[in-house]
């Protein structure tokens, strides 16, 4: 006796698994169209940020409540307005300078994207502030990792970012006598402002 598929379900078979090939690709075009948008949104963003000239820009890519870590500073925060606080590039005036204008604030040395996720890594480029300049002596690294929500706009960030040792120094010591979630002095988070 030979083991054999009938020719009507060895149809039945073929179609079924075309149906379940095209089902998949039409999945993958949809994930590679999110994917595509997700990098060119996550491209404008870190231009936007490389530039550090546009705050109105920058802010526009983020949620109003979207979460934010930093894990290095041990820093949650749970809404825009309190990020605004922590970045204030708007109230800097000239605490922060470039080393000269056209100077990008960072540069990005590589974007991975999956579905809503974009995560990049790069070095941050010397600056000046309070007239000290902080330079790339200790690194200056950065690890982004950013999602994205259905309108392309920033729902949860996560910062890794390489910071000079008095900043090391200073959040060890407020980990220590205040315990990791508490909040920096020098972050004003009342709504008075």
């Amino acid at each position: 006796m030979k083991n054999s598929i009938s020719r009507p379900s060895c149809l039945l078979l073929m179609a079924f698994l075309l149906t379940a090939i095209g089902c998949n690709q039409t999945k993958t075009h949809k994930e590679n169209d999110l994917e595509k948008a997700v990098r060119s949104k996550a491209q404008q963003y870190f231009e936007t940020y490389a530039e550090r000239t546009d705050w109105s820009k920058f802010c526009s890519y983020y949620r109003e409540d979207f979460l934010f870590k930093d894990i290095i500073l041990q820093l949650e925060l749970d809404s825009l307005w309190k990020f605004k606080r922590f970045y204030k590039w708007d109230e800097e005036g000239d605490r922060f300078q470039k080393m000269f204008p056209e100077q990008k604030t960072l540069d990005l040395n590589s974007l991975v994207v999956e579905g809503n996720i974009a995560v990049a890594k790069g070095n941050v480029n010397p600056f000046y502030y309070d007239g000290e300049l902080i330079d790339t002596e200790w690194g200056m690294e950065f690890t982004i990792w950013l999602r994205f929500d259905q309108d392309l706009k920033i729902i949860e960030q996560i910062d890794w970012i390489e910071y000079d040792p008095r900043v090391l120094e200073n959040t060890i010591q407020r980990c220590k006598e205040n315990g990791f979630e508490a909040i920096p002095e020098w972050l004003d988070l009342s709504r008075d402002k």
